[in-house]
C-alpha cells in the first residue's frame, strides 16, 4: 500500500501545463475526481474515506504523481476561469453608480421603474445570469417557457389538426377522416413544429449573419474558443437559448406523451385475484403474481411496459415508428444544451441549433405533404430535405462543428489559455460521447430517408418510415 502525496493541486496544473504528455486518459481523471470529490463532502467524506485520502489504499504504481493513473487531482469548477455572471443586483448598483457620476438619480421605486429595470436588465445588459441555464433565475424563466408553450399548444394544436382534416377532406373525399384520425393529430403537430422551426431560423439567419464565428473571413471556428470563456454573451443570445431549451423540454415531454399511455388498474380486483389463486392451490407467489398479471392485462403482454396493481403503461397508438432515435435525440440534445450553456459554449450550441432548425424546415413540409397524401408535394419536399440533410447533418456538423471541437477546441482553451489539461481531457470527453452520438443518429436517420427515396422509386409510394417501422398502409383515396 502506499501513502504518497502528490503535490498540490495548482502545483499540478502548472506542470501539467508544462508537460501535456502526463495528462492520463479521460476515465482515470474522471474517476480520481469523483473520489475526490466525495472524500470532500462534509460529515461523510470523513466517515468513508482513510485519514490519509483514498489514494493510500492503493499501490504505489497507481497514484505516484505523475505517472499514476490515478495520482491527478484537479479543480473540477470550471468557472474559476470565467468572469461572474452579472446579477440583477449588480445590475441596480450599476445603474445607481452610473446615475451618481451623470449627476441623476436613479429611480428604482415604483412599478413602472422596476418593470423598466428588469426589462433592461433582461433585454439590453450583457452576460447576465439570463445566459446560463443551469442558475435559479434561467431556471425559473425557463420553467415559464416551457408553461407558455405547452399552453400555446393546446389551443392551436386542435385548430392545426382541423386544418389537416379539412385538408384531407377536400383532397380525398368526406371517408378519409375517418380512416386517418391518427394522421391527423400528427398533422397538427407537425404544423406546430413547421412554425416553430421556420420562426427560429428566420431569427438566426437575421442575428447570426455577421457573427465571425460563420464567417471564415473573420476567423471562423476559432472565435468559438478565442478569449473563452469571457466573450459576452449578449441578449439575444441568451434569449435564443431560453427559447431553444424550453422547446427541447417541452418536446421530451411531448414525445413521451405521443408515445405512453397510463392506465388506472383497480386494486380491488388485484387484491381478488391473489385471494382467487391462492384458494386454487397456487403456492409461489411469484406464480400468483404472473398469473394476475396475465388476467389483469388487457390488449395482450406484449403491449404493456410497466404493470403495477394501481396503473399501467402501454404503448400509445400515436407511438412514432423512430421512438427509439428520437428519445435518445431528445436527451442527449438536452444534455448537450445544459452543458454548454453551463460551460459557456453558447457560440458552438448555436451553430448546432441551426444547422437542426434549417434542416428540419423541409422535414416538417415533407411530413405534412405526405399525411395528406398530396404526392408531387412530398417528392418535391423530400428531395430538398435530402439535399439539406446532406449538407446540414453530414457535412457541416460534423466536419466543420465538431471538427472544431475536436482540434480547435484544445488548441486554444489549452495550449493559448489557462485551462488545466486534466479539466479538459475529462470534461470534454462528454462533448465528445455527445456530439458523436447525435453524428450516428444522423447517419440512422439518413439510412432511414434512402429506404422512402428506394420504396418511391421502386413502388411509386410515399412510405414514411420515421413514423411506421413497416411502412404505412396505402389506403384508397
Amino acid at each position: 500500500m502506499s501513502a504518497s502525496i502528490s503535490p498540490p493541486v495548482e502545483e499540478q496544473r502548472r506542470l501539467r501545463l508544462k508537460d501535456r504528455t502526463i495528462v492520463p486518459s479521460a476515465p482515470y481523471l474522471l474517476l480520481s475526481n469523483l473520489l475526490d470529490v466525495g472524500c470532500d463532502i462534509p460529515y461523510i467524506g470523513p466517515t468513508i474515506c482513510p485519514q490519509n485520502g483514498w489514494r493510500s489504499l492503493l499501490s504505489k504504481e497507481w497514484v505516484e504523481f505523475p505517472h499514476g493513473k490515478l495520482s491527478h487531482s484537479f479543480d473540477s469548477s470550471f468557472h474559476r476561469y470565467a468572469d461572474r455572471d452579472v446579477s440583477y443586483t449588480d445590475y441596480i448598483r450599476w445603474e445607481k453608480v452610473n446615475a451618481r457620476n451623470s449627476g441623476t438619480i436613479h429611480d428604482g421605486e415604483g412599478l413602472s421603474a422596476t418593470l423598466h429595470d428588469y426589462y433592461n436588465y433582461a433585454f439590453n445588459t450583457n452576460s447576465t445570469e439570463l445566459g446560463m441555464l443551469t442558475n435559479p433565475m434561467a431556471l425559473c424563466v425557463l420553467t415559464a417557457l416551457v408553461l407558455i408553450i405547452r399552453l400555446l399548444k393546446k389551443v392551436f394544436l386542435p385548430k392545426f389538426s382541423a386544418l389537416g382534416r379539412r385538408l384531407g377532406r377536400s383532397t380525398h373525399g368526406p371517408n378519409w377522416e375517418n380512416e386517418n384520425e391518427e394522421r391527423i393529430v400528427k398533422f397538427g403537430e407537425y404544423v406546430y413544429r413547421l412554425c416553430y422551426h421556420s420562426a427560429v431560423s428566420i431569427y438566426g439567419l437575421k442575428y447570426f449573419h455577421d457573427k465571425s464565428w460563420w464567417n471564415k473571413s473573420q476567423g471562423g471556428t476559432r472565435n468559438l474558443w478565442d478569449m473563452h470563456p469571457n466573450h459576452p454573451v449578449e441578449p439575444g443570445m441568451a434569449w435564443y437559448y431560453l427559447v431553444q431549451s424550453s422547446y427541447n423540454v417541452d418536446a421530451l415531454i411531448s414525445l413521451m406523451e405521443l408515445s405512453f399511455k397510463v392506465e388506472l388498474v383497480n386494486p380491488l380486483a388485484y387484491s381478488s385475484a391473489l385471494i382467487f389463486l391462492e384458494k386454487e392451490h397456487v403456492v409461489d407467489e411469484s406464480q400468483r403474481k404472473q398469473e394476475v398479471l396475465k388476467m389483469m392485462v388487457k390488449g395482450g403482454c406484449d403491449q404493456t411496459l410497466l404493470w403495477t396493481p394501481l396503473f399501467q403503461i402501454k404503448w400509445s397508438p400515436t407511438v412514432r415508428g423512430d421512438f427509439r432515435e428520437m428519445m435518445a435525440h431528445h436527451i442527449v440534445t438536452n444534455c448537450l444544451i445544459f452543458l454548454s450553456s453551463y460551460y459557456r459554449f453558447t457560440r458552438i450550441g448555436s451553430m448546432i441549433f441551426m444547422v437542426h432548425d434549417l434542416s428540419d424546415v423541409p422535414i416538417d413540409m415533407s411530413k405534412l405533404a405526405n399525411f395528406v397524401k398530396w404526392k408531387t408535394t412530398t417528392i418535391v419536399c423530400f428531395v430538398t430535405m435530402v439535399l439539406m440533410w446532406i449538407v446540414t447533418r453530414l457535412v457541416i456538423f460534423p466536419f466543420v462543428i465538431c471538427g472544431s471541437v475536436l482540434t480547435e477546441s484544445y488548441q486554444f482553451l489549452v495550449e493559448k489559455g489557462k485551462m488545466d489539461p486534466a479539466l479538459h481531457e475529462a470534461h470534454f470527453a462528454f462533448f465528445y460521447f455527445l456530439l458523436g452520438s447525435l453524428v450516428l443518429l444522423h447517419i440512422t436517420w439518413f439510412i432511414i430517408l434512402l429506404r422512402i427515396g428506394w420504396t418511391l422509386v421502386s413502388k411509386g409510394e410515399t412510405h414514411d418510415y420515421s413514423e411506421h417501422k413497416n411502412g404505412e398502409k396505402q389506403k384508397s383515396s
